[in-house]
């Protein structure tokens, strides 16, 4: 059975919302969850630059002035929808990883979920076809970023499955190696992978990424 990293996703992800409320609903605030979702639905229409504060309030039910007064802008609005899908993204993961011994195994189904969700995930998809280079930046941003949590996760991860000494040491070095080629993949097709077969980004992943934690 793999081993669970010694960070939680809550203690983690609730470091970069400690100024902007709760994560989640984890205060059971359903009217932040139906904002949230409201905004995730316009995102998938028409991706973040289309999207509206205006159109967010009508799609949820509720007034302009509530969704300003509880995400203060369409910025922060869009931070706490990336960070919240970036929470359940890496639950899933940790779910499917604790059925996984092998550290190469690990990052190749890893790999394999991020792509899936770069085809599945309505955020990701329409940011991926409508605007990379924006999606980019909003991974970015923010103190800690998406990537930044997303890189931490993964070097916690290493440092508890990895018996090797060279890979601990080099754990922070080798989530960011990992973690920003998947992003890479995700948002930018490449002519030599097709991540669309899942097998075929398996293989890829043993080959060429196993190594790194091997």
């Amino acid at each position: 059975m793999a081993r669970t990293p010694p960070t939680s996703l809550t203690s983690l992800l609730a470091r970069a919302v400690a100024e902007t409320g709760h994560l989640d609903g984890a205060a059971g605030d359903d009217t932040d969850d139906r904002i949230l979702d409201a905004a995730l639905a316009e995102v998938a229409v028409g991706g973040t630059r289309m999207t509206t504060m205006d159109g967010v309030a009508a799609r949820a039910g509720v007034a302009r002035m509530t969704v300003f007064r509880r995400f203060t802008s369409k910025s922060a609005l869009l931070e706490r929808l990336i960070l919240r899908e970036l929470r359940r993204f890496l639950a899933d993961v940790d779910a499917t990883l604790e059925a996984v011994d092998d550290p190469v195994e690990r990052v190749a189904e890893a790999f394999v979920a991020c792509v899936r969700a770069g085809a599945e995930h309505p955020l990701i998809v329409r940011m991926a076809q409508l605007e990379p280079g924006i999606a980019l930046e909003r991974l970015t941003a923010g103190s800690p970023s998406p990537l930044d949590l997303g890189r931490e996760y993964v070097a916690a991860r290493i440092r508890a499955d990895t018996a090797a000494p060279r890979v601990k040491q080099n754990a922070d070095a080798v989530a960011d190696v990992l973690v920003r080629l998947a992003t890479t993949y995700v948002l930018v097709p490449s002519p030599v992978v097709d991540v669309r077969d899942e097998d075929a980004a398996r293989r890829f992943a043993r080959r060429v990424l196993g190594p790194l934690v091997a």
